[in-house]
C-alpha cells in the first residue's frame, strides 16, 4: 500500500512539470521503473483527406506508422514483455494513443490497470498542450493554406541570415503569379487552391538551405535567395507546370510569374521592408508598363517612379488649371472626302511643353485615377464644342473614350450628362467610346452604363472592336451605334487574307445591324482602297490627318474636306 501511494504521489508530479519540459528527459524515469515499465511512447493520428478514410468506421484518420511516429518519452533498453495501448480522441481531431511496454515475466496480475491509465491521461495531457503550442507556433510562422513560409517568417529568417552574411549577399525577389484565375475557371475554385498550395511546394524546393520562399497572400510570394542562385530561380520559376488537379485529372497547367527583383549593391543598406517594396514596385512595372515577366529594380526605375509621383501629385491642380486638353484626329469618308467626325485624344500641357500618354497613362491607371482623366477629357472636349458654335462653326460628331475603370464609379451616367449640360451643347454633339475587351464581372454593368446613355440620346461606339473575346455577343446585348475596327487588323489588311475576310465578316454583320463603320489606323492609301473594297467607307488615321490641337482642327472644320480616295 505504501509502493502505491508513493507511486501516485510521483504521478502527482509527474502532473505538475512544465508542460515545455523535453518529452525525452529523465522526468518519467522514477514513475516508470514503480510501475514496471520498461518503454513508454506515444503516436498520434490527424484527421486527413478522402485517401486515408478508414473504411470500417468511415473516419478520416491519418495512420501515422508506429514505428516511424512513435515518439519515445522512455527507455530502459530492457527486454519488454507485455503491451498495452491507451487510446484518446480530442473533438475527432487528434487521436493520442499512449503505449506501455512491461518487464520481461510479468503477467496481466502485476499490471495496476488504474495507475497505468492514470500515468496514460497525464501523458494524454502534456502531449495535447505540448501539441497545441507547436501548432500555435506553426499558425505564426506559417501560410494557413498551404503550409509553406508565411511574409513574418520570411522577414525573419532573411534578417537572421544576412546579419551573419550581409545583406548584399541575396537578392529579394516579389511574385505575381500570370493568370492564375485560369485554373478557377476551368476547375472550380477548389482546384485553384489545390492549385496554389501545389505551386507553393514546388516554388520552396527551389530554395537552398539558407534561403526561403513565403506566400505572401492570394496569387503573390516574397522569396530571397544567394546572388549566385538568381538565374537558377528565375529559370526554374519561369514556368512550374500544375497537374493532377482533382476537378482536372488529365490538364496541366503551366504558371509563369510578374517578378520584381531587388538587388543591393556596394554599401547600400535597406531593411527587408524596403526592399521588398522596391521588388513590389518592379514587379508591378513590369506587369502594368512594360509587360516584361521580370523587372530589376534600379536607377532608371527611381527615375520612373519619381517621375510618376510628381504626376501624381501634380493630377489634381493640373485638371482645375485644365492643362489636360483633347487633340482632335480627323474621321474621313474615303469615297467621298467628307469630313464626318473626330476623336478626342489626351494630350498633357504642362510647363509649356505637351506630355504624351504614354508617360503618364499608365501612373494615372494604377493609382486609379483614369476615371478622373476621361471625365476632364471630356469636358474639355465639351468646352471646345461649344466655342466652335460660338464662332458660328457646326463641327462633326466627337467621339471621347471611356475606360472601363468608369464604369463602376458612382452616378458616371449623370456626372457624364451634367458636363454636357454645363456646356450648353447637345447630346447629339458627342460619342462615347467603350473598349470593347470587357470582363464577365464588367459586362451586365456596361450593358446598364449604355442603355442609360442612350436614353439621353448619346451616341455609342464600340473601340478596339474585334480584339476581345465576347465581340458577337457586345453585339447581340448592346445597341451600339458605331463599330471600329482595331488598328491591328488594318495594318495588314492588304498583306493577311485572313484578316481581310475578318474585316469583310465584320463589315456585313455592321451593315446588317444599320451600324456605322470605321476603320481605325489608316496610314496607306493602299489600306484605304482596301477597306473601301471591303465595304468600309469611313476611315482614321495618319493618311488623313494626325491628332490637331485646337487651333489647327478649327481650320479642319472650316475647309470640311479632304480629297477624295480614287477608287
Amino acid at each position: 500500500m505504501e509502493l502505491r501511494d508513493d507511486i501516485i504521489e510521483e504521478l502527482k508530479r509527474l502532473f505538475r512539470a512544465e508542460a515545455e519540459a523535453d518529452s525525452k528527459s529523465a522526468i518519467y524515469d522514477n514513475v516508470c521503473e514503480m510501475l514496471h515499465v520498461v518503454r513508454l511512447y506515444y503516436t498520434v493520428k490527424l484527421d486527413g483527406g478522402d485517401q486515408y478514410r478508414n473504411q470500417r468506421t468511415g473516419r478520416l484518420v491519418i495512420d501515422i506508422d508506429e514505428e516511424e511516429g512513435r515518439s519515445v518519452l522512455y527507455d530502459s533498453g530492457k527486454k519488454g514483455g507485455i503491451r498495452r495501448c491507451f487510446n484518446y480522441c480530442f473533438h475527432g481531431l487528434e487521436h493520442i494513443h499512449a503505449y506501455m511496454e512491461f518487464e520481461e515475466g510479468l503477467d496481466e496480475s502485476d499490471i495496476d490497470d488504474e495507475l497505468c491509465r492514470f500515468l496514460a491521461d497525464i501523458l494524454y495531457v502534456m502531449t495535447s498542450r505540448r501539441n497545441m503550442q507547436k501548432m500555435l507556433n506553426h499558425a505564426e510562422s506559417a501560410d494557413s493554406l498551404t503550409g509553406i513560409p508565411n511574409i513574418a517568417f520570411v522577414q525573419k529568417k532573411y534578417n537572421r541570415v544576412t546579419q551573419k552574411k550581409g545583406p548584399q549577399e541575396f537578392t529579394l525577389l516579389r511574385m505575381n503569379l500570370r493568370n492564375f484565375k485560369y485554373i478557377n475557371e476551368v476547375a472550380g475554385a477548389k482546384a485553384g487552391d489545390e492549385g496554389i498550395i501545389q505551386y507553393s511546394r514546388k516554388l520552396l524546393r527551389f530554395t537552398d538551405e539558407d534561403e526561403c520562399a513565403g506566400r505572401m497572400g492570394g496569387d503573390n510570394f516574397v522569396i530571397y535567395v544567394h546572388n549566385r542562385n538568381l538565374d537558377r530561380f528565375l529559370k526554374r520559376a519561369k514556368s512550374v507546370t500544375i497537374s493532377k488537379l482533382k476537378n482536372a485529372p488529365k490538364k496541366q497547367f503551366e504558371i509563369g510569374a510578374w517578378i520584381g527583383v531587388s538587388v543591393l549593391g556596394g554599401d547600400e543598406r535597406k531593411s527587408f521592408l524596403d526592399r521588398l517594396n522596391d521588388a513590389n514596385i518592379a514587379c508591378g512595372m513590369g506587369k502594368s508598363r512594360f509587360k516584361r515577366d521580370v523587372v530589376f529594380y534600379g536607377e532608371d526605375l527611381k527615375k520612373m517612379m519619381m517621375k510618376g509621383r510628381n504626376v501624381i501629385g501634380a493630377f489634381p491642380l493640373a485638371v482645375k488649371n485644365h492643362e489636360f486638353t483633347p487633340f482632335f484626329q480627323a474621321k474621313v469618308n474615303m469615297k467621298t472626302g467628307k469630313l464626318v467626325g473626330f476623336e478626342a485624344l489626351c494630350r498633357w500641357l504642362h510647363e509649356d511643353k505637351y506630355i504624351f500618354p504614354d508617360q503618364f497613362i499608365p501612373t494615372l491607371d494604377r493609382e486609379g485615377l483614369i476615371p478622373e482623366l476621361d471625365l476632364a477629357i471630356f469636358n474639355e472636349t465639351c468646352r471646345a464644342i461649344r466655342m466652335w458654335k460660338d464662332m458660328g462653326l457646326n463641327p462633326p460628331r466627337i467621339s471621347s473614350n471611356f475606360s472601363k475603370k468608369n464604369l463602376f464609379v458612382p452616378k458616371i451616367e449623370n456626372r457624364i450628362m451634367k458636363i454636357i449640360e454645363d456646356n450648353g451643347i447637345s447630346s447629339q454633339d458627342v460619342e462615347i467610346e467603350i473598349t470593347e475587351s470587357m470582363k464577365d464581372d464588367e459586362y451586365e454593368r456596361l450593358i446598364g452604363f449604355v442603355k442609360i446613355l442612350k436614353g439621353h440620346g448619346l451616341f455609342i461606339s464600340i473601340d478596339d472592336f474585334g480584339t476581345g473575346y465576347s465581340s458577337l455577343s457586345l453585339l447581340h446585348n448592346i445597341e451600339a451605334d458605331v463599330i471600329k475596327i482595331d488598328k491591328s487588323f488594318t495594318d495588314v489588311v492588304t498583306e493577311d487574307k485572313k484578316s481581310a475576310i475578318l474585316i469583310e465578316s465584320i463589315i456585313t454583320i455592321a451593315n446588317k445591324l444599320n451600324m456605322e463603320i470605321i476603320a481605325e489606323g489608316v496610314e496607306t492609301r493602299e489600306q484605304g482602297q482596301m477597306l473601301v473594297d471591303l465595304g468600309c467607307n469611313l476611315a482614321q488615321g495618319y493618311y488623313y490627318s494626325k491628332p490637331a490641337d485646337f487651333q489647327t482642327t478649327t481650320e479642319i472644320i472650316r475647309s470640311a474636306s479632304y480629297k477624295p480616295l480614287i477608287v
